[in-house]
């Protein structure tokens, strides 16, 4: 019998975290998964300031249905290769790594799988790293999966 599992994967519809999806996608060989892709928008602050609060939020949560639709076809697509997975998506606004983190406790995650985009160097140190964070600040094990570059 195998071990129930849920898992987180954050999806930003890069073919890394597309690629990170179909790697975890696979661990359903193993254990009996509940998988959550979840899109984090990341949230405006600066923009906020700048423009009308009110087109702010409409843009904001156009792009938010956006990406639960794109989320629901990803999840289709799993449930297709995989008969009888439980798959749930959702898109929020925030910070990404504290919205992962956020997310996996509210959720009771268990695991989260993430991918990494191999950044090093000086772009690593300006744009930083999701994955970095999430294995840092995560009350769950955490999963980096570096995917092949195609």
């Amino acid at each position: 019998m195998k071990k129930p599992l849920r898992i987180l994967v954050p999806i930003d519809f890069s073919r890394y975290s597309l690629e990170t999806l179909n790697f975890a996608a696979g661990l359903s060989d193993y254990f009996d998964p509940s998988y959550y892709l979840l899109y984090v928008h990341l949230d405006g602050e600066f923009e906020s300031f700048t423009q009308m609060a009110g087109s702010l939020r409409e843009e904001q949560q156009k792009k938010l249905d956006e990406a639960r639709d794109q989320l629901e076809r990803e999840a289709e697509r799993l449930r297709s290769d995989y008969p009888d997975l439980h798959v749930e998506v959702d898109a929020v606004t925030g910070v990404p790594f504290k919205e992962i983190c956020r997310f996996a406790d509210q959720k009771n995650i268990e695991l989260i799988v993430i991918g990494t985009h191999g950044r090093t160097g000086l772009s690593h140190l300006l744009i930083g790293s999701t994955a970095e964070r999430v294995v840092q600040q995560a009350s769950c094990p955490v999963l980096s999966v570096k995917p092949s570059v195609l």
